[in-house]
């Protein structure tokens, strides 16, 4: 009888683990571009070596399984554009969905990069490129979206907005809603204006934004 208990103790026990060791590096990828070694990650999520080598083999198998895991959030993203009733809604969705999941897990660019140099192929550009391409063709038929963009287009600007992560948490957010306005307007047929979120951004706003990154570096 004693057998079951201790079981499931030893599942919690590694999926707690395993929880402890891709969030520490989820953290660690946010802020770094440098690979910390297997000491460093287990002092980061506050487990025993020797606990983060029976869970992974390498630092690297934790890049793959924490990609793999954070590249699941974009399913969110999906079902947002599936769900608007014109095509035109959808490539707003599609944007600010985008961007929202990457300012939500800054780490993901880094680990896109990690994943292109461990597997050299192109398997996590998208898992979705039929359908963008059918919804980019849907909103030029239907008269909204300018004739010469491509999916690719649209997405390649939505993850540039949503890779600002070292911005003022103070004014990330007029920031970035200038941004995806900016791109909204630049993507629409008709070429019509709408008003930017939020007030222009000074010369002395942008000489803070600028002293943030040398405060807050990504090593």
């Amino acid at each position: 009888m004693s057998e079951i208990p201790r079981t499931r103790a030893e599942r919690v026990e590694v999926r707690r683990s395993r929880e402890a060791i891709l969030a520490a590096a989820e953290a660690h990828y946010a802020v770094k571009d440098t690979d910390p070694s297997m000491v460093q990650l287990a002092q980061l999520a506050g487990v025993g070596v020797a606990t983060l080598y029976r869970r992974y083999a390498s630092v690297d198998d934790v890049i793959r399984e924490l990609h793999a895991r954070l590249l699941g959030h974009f399913t969110r993203v999906e079902t947002l554009v599936a769900a608007r009733p014109t095509a035109w809604e959808a490539v707003v969705a599609l944007v600010t969905g985008i961007i929202d999941v990457l300012q939500e897990h800054p780490a993901i660019p880094q680990l896109n990069r990690k994943m292109v140099a461990l597997e050299n192929n192109d398997r996590f550009t998208s898992t979705w490129n039929d359908q963008l391409d059918a919804l980019i063709r849907a909103a030029q038929t239907e008269g909204t979206l300018r004739s010469d963009v491509t999916a690719n287009d649209v997405t390649f600007a939505a993850f540039r907005i949503g890779s600002y992560a070292n911005l003022p948490p103070d004014d990330a957010g007029r920031i970035i809603g200038r941004q995806v306005g900016i791109v909204l307007d630049g993507l629409r047929a008709d070429g019509s204006r709408h008003p930017l979120p939020g007030d222009p951004i000074t010369m002395q706003e942008l000489q803070r934004i600028f002293r943030h990154e040398v405060d807050h570096p990504v090593e």
